[in-house]
């Protein structure tokens, strides 16, 4: 995700627009989705922006269950809630700077990829605590982004295993099963070098 998509999605979020439910974003396309409501939080926070002209005005999408069900059959296990167990594991053990990395990586790269917004399926399966915390690390600027723990949890989530990700000398690899499985499930910022099948960064 470039450094313009990620100052508007802070953005939005600042306006108090929900990710996945008042907005999404297309990066394969280049635009923002945004419903009426998200419209609106930003009409009044920025009320000399013609907004309608710099996003795309709402519009329908296939049914999210169908893109779900679809997904799990390409990868032949169920990756969202695979992904919702991940998430919510890690919330609980990485410090805050790392787990807003996390979790902005995460939710944005996913729904780049697949075109699921991942947020609003993951707050029901959090307690009240845990939306708060979850709500607080969206907002966050400063993070550092645990780029190995990001790409497990992808890989493992969508069929992989722990062998398809490991870390040699610093650095996270990848086999060719763990790259075909993260490719169809994530589109964000990496260095690949597919002679070695390594992940650089991310």
């Amino acid at each position: 995700m470039d450094q313009a998509a990620v100052d508007f999605f802070r953005l939005l979020v600042q306006v108090g627009a929900v990710p996945g439910e008042d907005f999404s974003c297309d990066m394969a396309q280049q635009v923002y989705r945004l419903n009426e409501r998200c419209y609106g939080l930003l009409e009044a926070a920025y009320p000399d922006v013609d907004w309608q002209t710099v996003v795309e005005m709402p519009s329908l999408v296939e049914d999210t269950a169908e893109i779900i069900e679809h997904l799990h059959q390409q990868l032949g296990c169920p990756f969202v809630p695979n992904l919702i167990a991940q998430i919510a594991s890690r919330m609980r053990t990485l410090p805050d700077a790392q787990a807003a990395g996390y979790i902005q990586t995460l939710l944005s790269g996913v729904e780049n990829a697949t075109g699921i917004a991942i947020y609003p399926l993951l707050t029901e399966h959090l307690d009240m605590a845990a939306q708060l915390r979850l709500e607080w690390l969206l907002r966050q600027e400063v993070v550092i982004v645990p780029g190995h723990e990001c790409l497990l949890d992808l890989v493992l989530a969508a069929g992989g295993t722990e062998a398809d990700c490991e870390i040699r000398q610093g650095e996270t690899w990848l086999t060719e099963a763990g790259c075909e499985r993260l490719f169809l499930v994530w589109d964000g910022e990496y260095a690949l070098t597919p002679e070695r099948k390594d992940i650089k960064e991310i």
